[in-house]
């Protein structure tokens, strides 16, 4: 229902009239409280008014205005009726950040539906604006139900059924629904299906007459058609409501309006919701061309339900929504990965799910050779697995089922070889991932946890029909009420012979029982029955009727499950019996149902009563016509003695069961005799009853013998033995009998063996071993086993046993015939799974342990890799070495076989050396072995440099590197050869152990030697390396270290830290000198004796003064001595380290662009001892979509202030900040939001003061039409023509802040109103400029003259050929006598094709010229016939000199010509030049002798003499020289010039 508000007067309270003013902003009143505003001051204005809302119950409604003036107004909200004290309903907020003030009003009802002011009030004056609230009311109101339940309250009881039947035929909800009746939802929901869901559908109504149902909805759709044809065309490509990602539901369908003003309505179950265009709304609806795209955000429970889509009144689509209720027990967590290392998400859900969706970076997963889904048999647990994993792969995953979701990250770390950077990497064969839970277990465990779950329902329907079967049989045993004697009850006034007067009353002589709650009895009269036929009061109840001339009573054998012992009596009064009948032997084909039932009921003349054996749900009228006592269970087989019947056996009979169901019964033995005890000594032997036989006949059946005696199952234990009931015998007479033995107790129909788990589908492998199992309900019952519909046995090679409630079937080796669909049986019931024997590629463990063994062998050899191998054929064989694969060529061959492969290697090489891997695929699987072949060779030379460790006059000590391939053997020995420098022999030194480090004492002082060094291994002798010269005894002292790094200080001590110098003067560095020095002293003073160096390269001086600053410097030592000092340390205080410091504070943005943005921010507060003063400050920026902070300064800056550029366009980033000092960083602070690269938001608005709206152009020529803007974001640009779109021979140009349309050749058709608009987020604006496309008009056509009037002549002449498609063309006439030798104009702007001259005077000659004008000019004339006679004069003859003929033709020459340009990039470049010709020259442009005439980049003109080419955005390919050429008869010229671009 709509509750729409009402917009009440807009003037605010309070204030006096004064100056109404006229706001930007629509909708806005400003009033002005003076007359002349100060200088600089302004009344308040709105900026962005509130907007109206429609919004759901229950919903949060937000109201948002933006207002500005000076001084700064105060604003304040109201509404029209109604207070808004209430603090926790609206609540007033503003952002000083943004100006913004909000109120926001939570939980919205049908009371706040209002209209809300907003007031914005200054000295100088206020605004005010208005926005209307309408609340949409959704669902069940509590306190209108109520209203309805008084006013029903307050209606007299007699009128109570006049009121049911009103409502009855408005309100459809409370309708009955027939048996068989169809539900109304499920044709709304069946008329939008697909064919292929109509079964599903039908089933979940419970719908089973097809043929009916298809037939119906034929009909159905035909009316639909017909309904929607009066709205629209066409609608196709209906699709369903289904999740399409995370959180988010749509269906779409194609439609095309004929009235695109009709308005679409959008319904949830019956109850119409709002919708925007907007995406983030609840409800949206996007439009693309013909689709209409209907989506649902942030998912929950309660949207389930039916959605309709109505196009004014009628309904064109429906579609039901169903949210499963899964949820994740285990959910996926975050993965670290290495590169080239797969990645596992697993996730444990609640309800079995077939496949759950993956989402990787915001797109679906699939799939593939990237990744890998699998799903356990019980469907429970979900996998994804991520292949190869590489820096691309890192990112946030999500997993979805239905509409729960879970997320995390996988990382991908890097590789930390640098050596490793631009090469292929192996693929390493471990996976990272997993919960490092036992999902298996967890899974079993809720699979058991559901199994009980619906073990615990089903115990408890039991359990609640139980109960409602004992109180049934409690309230049954109640007494009855007592009899008042009442014969006007209204409703349950009842006796055995009275005559029925059709109202309700009863006239019986000896009066009336009357219910304990008013009247109410359960035994209802025939005439009232009727009564309630005529106004279908019966379609819940329908009970058998009597014919109301004799007003016999009814009787129904019926079984009330909601008996509460009302009115428990018979037709005559008399006592029904409190127990339940005997069960009835009941064929499988009698419990069908029968739809098309209808109850019978015998209509008798003769006053007889009705008998009906069923069940009723209302247990009401349940006793017969004969006087016998009511049965209230099932029935007792009676014997039957007539001529006609046999014993009874074989009698069918419909009824109703205890669950409403309409069922036949067939009797399959004698009735049994009755025994009647009463004081006139008769049994009820003779008593008469009708019935149906077998075949459907009336007949009549006399019982034979006694009733049987009741069991009466009594709380008190009584039996119920002695009780006496009233009856009438066969005679007529009224007697009473006494009960003489307990009632029968009641049988309880089991419903049977039900399957508490089923068979599940199993995969195993050949040969392995495979089992089946489920689980029954009842230990003590039998089944049998099938596969593929033939019964097995155990002399199958199977073994089924059972243990307790659970049977399983073990195939100990499977092989392929087992292979197939396996179903257990048990009472009637079964299940079904398929066992599906795999046979994978597999090797044999021997084997494959032999393979794995490295094969080791030497250069130049060959070597062979073989693995036999089972499985299914066909099977794929691949071979690979170091990761990528081997095929057939001059060294390698690979053999394939059945069982075995073979790979034979020849000619191994050093390089071939690696994992040597066989890769066996089938479609059962796939199989991996890895071995490793090593390939012996001689080892490569040892690596330099030689590093000098010490050079003395008695000693040089030299160490190298070893080889970088020692060949596949370790290194024994280096081999050592020396030469002194000037001869030519080389001494050898001999072999030393494999360290790589000799130590030559055999030297002379000064003297230089080399050496040559060789790698001794099992395989050989490396090549030699041979070193530089290397002098024995040369002072070589080592370079300055680099100064001295502080790495902490305090009171009494500072710590320092240094490296070795890069040059150690090719000795090894003995030690360390120290040196400190003062501020403000010259000079250095040691810290360490100069006797005693510094072993290590750290020092703690102790020799310090507290707040005193120093400097330090340090010397290196080696065997020729100390080296230069180094530089000097920066100075440093002596005193305790000082503590970081805190947050920044008032962190906020102060400005933003596209690439940039500003920050702000004040120093952190100091407190002693906790944080000290800030230094300095960094600043980190990080995207959304990643986790790492990127540091904008490489030092920190002593500024509160900084602009953080080189950002993406509306891109989403973090910023946060972090302060320095020597004690360390502080804790960084964050923006409390993300901030989007752009500027602040900006409504669009053109920017050029003098903007033409009117242009004419001459057909040709082009036409180009500029216009600058402003607009913050980037606005969306559209051009459109006469409100359509622009064809695609129009060129558009768009920038950040204009916009150009450019047609380089123009024709007529291109006339026309050319509208730019300019939107982005905040708004749009548009302009227009009419374009006019024309040429010079072309002359009328011949002209005549007419004299209608005596001294006017009427000029005519046929119209100009432009005149149809030129709608400004309009004439101009002129006129010349003869009296005069000049035209003068007579007549201008004339739309029609005559013209009137008036002072004719005669004996004058009359000449007239007609023109054509149109807005670009005017045409050449049409000249008329001479008009009248002109008095002949003597003839004036004058002698005219002769003139010799002037030539005013000339060549084509350059007047001013092209001179040199340089323009910079991005802006205009405008070249010129001026020309003359006679004839006019042709004139043609080139680029680098390219033309350019047809270019539509350049925009070319020749306007008088002047040639100009106009460059709108000048590029780099612009660059190049230019030459303009002008062409005649007479001859041709040319000018040229270069344009240069600066960056």
């Amino acid at each position: 229902m709509w509750k729409k508000s009402k917009v009440t007067d807009q003037t605010a309270t309070g204030q006096g009239a004064g100056i109404k003013k006229r706001s930007k902003v629509p909708g806005v009143m400003i009033t002005q409280f003076i007359e002349v505003l100060p200088e600089g001051k302004s009344t308040p204005d709105f900026l962005r008014k509130p907007i109206a809302l429609t919004i759901q119950e229950g919903k949060l409604a937000i109201f948002k205005a933006n207002v500005c003036g000076d001084p700064k107004p105060e604003v304040t909200w109201g509404r029209a009726k109604g207070d808004m004290s209430d603090t926790e309903t609206f609540q007033k907020k503003y952002d000083e950040a943004t100006g913004e003030y909000t109120l926001e009003i939570h939980r919205v009802s049908g009371e706040e539906a209002d209209t809300y002011k907003c007031y914005a009030i200054n000295e100088y004056g206020k605004a005010i604006c208005t926005a209307a609230l309408n609340v949409i009311e959704v669902g069940f109101k509590k306190k209108k139900a109520m209203e309805q339940l008084e006013d029903i309250g307050s209606v007299d009881p007699a009128e109570f059924r006049k009121l049911l039947r009103k409502r009855k035929g408005v309100d459809k909800e409370e309708a009955v629904k027939e048996p068989g009746e169809i539900d109304e939802r499920f044709w709304e929901i069946i008329m939008s299906a697909d064919r292929k869901d109509y079964e599903r559908i039908c089933a979940e109504f419970g719908v089973k007459d097809f043929r009916v149902m298809l037939k119906k909805l034929s009909e159905k759709k035909k009316e639909r058609q017909e309904e929607q044809a009066k709205y629209i065309e066409t609608i196709n490509n209906l699709k369903h409501i289904d999740i399409k990602g995370v959180g988010i539901a749509s269906f779409e369908f194609d439609l095309e309006l004929k009235d695109l003003a009709s308005r679409i309505f959008l319904y949830k179950d019956g109850v119409m919701i709002p919708y925007s265009d907007e995406e983030e709304m609840k409800h949206s609806l996007k439009t693309v061309g013909k689709k209409l795209i209907f989506s649902v955000r942030d998912l929950k429970a309660e949207d389930a339900g039916l959605y309709q889509v109505d196009v004014e009144e009628v309904n064109l689509f429906s579609t039901d929504f169903k949210i499963p209720t899964v949820d994740f027990i285990v959910k996926i967590q975050e993965v670290k990965a290495k590169e080239r290392e797969d990645a596992m998400f697993e996730c444990v859900l609640s309800q079995p799910w077939p496949r759950i969706k993956w989402m990787g970076k915001n797109a679906t997963l699939e799939e593939g050779e990237k990744y890998t889904i699998t799903v356990s048999e019980d469907k429970l647990i979900h996998r994804l697995l991520i292949k190869d994993c590489s820096q691309l792969d890192k990112g946030i995953y999500s997993a979805a089922a239905g509409i729960k979701t879970c997320s995390a990250w996988l990382i991908v770390e890097a590789d930390s070889d640098p050596a490793s950077h631009g090469k292929k990497k192996t693929r390493k064969t471990t996976q990272a991932g997993g919960t490092g839970l036992d999902l298996g277990k967890l899974a079993q465990e809720q699979q058991e946890k559901l199994a009980k779950e619906r073990q615990e329902q089903i115990d408890a329907a039991n359990k609640a029909r139980a109960e409602e079967e004992r109180l049934a049989r409690e309230a049954l045993l109640a007494p009855p009420p007592p009899d008042t004697g009442d014969g006007d009850s209204g409703e349950g006034g009842d006796s055995g012979e009275g005559k029925d007067t059709g109202d309700g009353k009863n006239n019986s002589k000896s009066g009336s029982n009357k219910s304990k709650d008013g009247g109410k009895s359960v035994g209802k009269s025939v005439g009232e029955m009727k009564d309630s036929e005529k106004e279908g009061d019966d379609k819940k109840n329908k009970k058998s009727t009597d014919d109301s001339d004799k007003g016999k009573g009814t009787s129904n054998y019926d079984f009330d499950p909601n008996a509460n012992g009302e009115g428990d009596r018979d037709s005559k009064g008399r006592k029904r019996h409190p127990g339940s009948l005997i069960p009835d032997t009941v064929s499988d084909a009698e419990k069908e149902r029968d739809d098309k039932y209808k109850k019978s009921t015998d209509v008798s003349d003769k006053g007889k009563g009705a008998s009906n054996n069923d069940i009723d749900p209302n247990g009401e009228g349940d006793g017969d016509s004969k006087g016998r006592k009511g049965h209230t269970g099932p029935l007792i087989p009676d014997t039957v003695i007539d001529p006609n019947v046999k014993s009874g056996t074989g009698e069918t009979e419909e009824y109703i069961d205890a669950a409403g169901m309409h069922s036949v019964r067939t009797r399959q033995g004698p009735l049994l005799k009755d025994t009647v005890i009463d004081p006139n000594g008769q049994s009820g032997t003779g008593e008469t009853e009708e019935y149906t036989d077998a075949s459907g006949k009336h007949s009549e059946r006399t019982r034979q013998g006694p009733l049987l005696k009741d069991t009466v199952i009594d709380p008190n234990a009584q039996s119920g033995t002695g009780e006496t009931e009233q009856y009438t015998d066969v005679s007529g007479k009224r007697s009473e009998r006494t009960r003489q033995g307990p009632l029968l107790k009641d049988t309880v129909i089991d419903p049977g063996v039900q399957f508490v788990s089923g068979l599940s589908n199993v995969h195993a492998l050949i040969g392995q071993p495979a089992e089946l199992m489920c689980k029954l309900s009842n230990d003590n019952c039998e089944g049998t086993w099938y596969r593929n519909s033939k019964k097995l046995t155990a002399d199958d090679g199977h073994i089924m046993s059972r243990d307790g409630a659970n049977h399983k079937l073990v195939i100990n080796r499977c092989q392929e015939e087992d292979s197939g669909k396996y179903r257990f049986e048990a009472d009637g019931r079964k299940t079904e799974a398929m066992l599906n024997v795999e046979d994978p590629p597999r090797f044999d463990p021997d084997d494959l342990s032999a393979f794995s063994q490295p094969v080791i062998v030497k250069v130049g050899n060959s070597t062979t890799f073989k693995l036999p191998f089972v499985g299914r054929e066909p099977m794929k064989i691949q071979w690979y070495r170091k990761g990528e694969e081997l095929l057939d060529d001059n060294t390698t061959k690979i053999e394939k076989s059945f069982t075995q492969s073979r790979l034979l290697l020849s000619k191994c090489q050093r390089k071939d050396t690696g994992e040597i891997k066989i890769k066996l695929k089938n479609e059962h699987g796939t199989m991996e072995a890895i071995s490793r072949l090593i390939v012996l060779d001689k080892p490569t030379a040892p690596q330099g440099p030689v590093e000098v460790l010490e050079s003395t006059a008695s000693c040089i000590h030299i160490k190298w590197r070893a080889p970088k391939d020692d060949g596949g053997c370790p290194v024994i020995n280096y081999n050592l050869e020396r030469q002194q420098v000037g001869r030519n022999t080389w001494k050898k030194l001999g072999d030393i152990p494999g360290v790589p480090e000799y130590k030559d004492n055999d030297v002379e002082h000064g003297r230089k030697y080399c050496y040559r060094i060789r790698v001794v291994t099992e395989e050989g002798v490396s090549e030699m390396m041979e070193t530089d010269d290397l002098t024995a005894g040369t002072l070589a002292f080592p370079s300055s270290p680099a100064p001295p790094k502080v790495a902490s200080a305090f009171n009494n001590c500072i710590n320092l830290t240094w490296s070795t110098p890069t040059d150690t003067g090719e000795s090894r560095i003995l030690g360390y000198n120290l040196e400190k020095r003062k501020k403000g002293s010259n000079l250095w003073s040691p810290v360490n004796p100069t006797d005693e160096p510094i072993q290590e390269k750290k020092r703690a001086v102790t020799d310090v003064v507290a707040g005193n600053e120093y400097e330090f410097r340090v010397y290196a030592i080696n065997v020729s001595g100390l080296s230069e000092p180094s530089s000097p340390s920066e100075f440093i205080f002596a005193k305790d380290p000082k503590n970081p410091p805190g947050k920044v504070e008032d962190l906020k943005v102060a400005d933003t662009s596209y690439t940039a943005l500003s920050l702000s921010w004040n120093k952190p507060t100091e407190e002693v001892g906790v944080q000290d003063e800030a230094k300095g400050y960094f600043i980190e920026v990080r995207q959304a979509e990643c986790i790492d902070w990127t540091r904008c300064n490489v030092t920190p800056i002593i500024l509160t202030t900084f602009t953080v550029k080189s950002l993406k366009a509306m891109a989403m980033y973090w910023i946060r900040v972090i302060a320095i000092n020597d004690g360390g960083e502080g804790v960084p602070q964050d923006l409390d939001n993300y901030i989007l690269a752009m500027p602040p938001p900006v409504r669009p608005c053109f920017t050029d003061n003098k903007m033409k709206s009117f242009m004419v152009v001459r057909a040709g020529n082009s036409v180009r039409i500029l216009l600058n803007f402003e607009a913050s974001p980037w606005p969306e640009v559209t051009w459109l023509k006469d409100d359509v779109p622009l064809l695609k021979r129009v060129n558009i140009s768009n920038s950040e802040s204009s916009s150009q349309l450019l047609i380089t050749s123009s024709e007529r058709s291109d006339s026309g109103i050319y509208t730019i608009v300019v939107k982005n987020l905040v708004g749009q604006e548009s302009f227009s400029v009419e374009v006019r496309v024309t040429d010079d008009p072309k002359p009328p056509g011949p002209v005549e003259l007419e004299e209608n009037v005596p001294g006017t002549v009427t000029v005519i002449w046929e119209p100009s050929p432009d005149e149809k498609r030129d709608d400004h063309l309009h004439y101009s006439v002129s006129k010349r006598d003869s009296t005069k030798g000049s035209w003068s104009t007579v007549a201008d702007r004339l739309f029609n094709n005559k013209f009137t001259a008036c002072n004719i005077m005669p004996g004058r000659e009359y000449h007239f010229r007609v023109y054509a004008k149109n807005d670009m000019g005017m045409s050449a004339p049409s000249e008329s016939p001479t008009w009248g006679s002109e008095r002949r004069k003597d003839t004036f003859v004058v002698n005219m000199p002769a003139y010799k003929t002037c030539d005013l033709r000339t060549a084509p020459a350059f007047l001013v010509p092209l001179r040199q340009h340089t323009a910079p990039k991005g802006y205009e470049c405008y070249m010129s030049c001026a020309i003359k010709g006679n004839p006019k020259p042709r004139v043609t442009w080139y680029r680098n002798n390219i033309s350019l005439n047809t270019n539509t980049n350049y925009l070319i003109t020749n306007i008088c003499g002047v040639c100009s080419l106009l460059i709108l955005r000048v590029t780099p390919k612009d660059w190049g020289e230019y030459n303009i050429q002008i062409e005649s008869a007479l001859g041709r010229a040319e000018s040229s010039t270069k344009l240069t671009v600066r960056e």
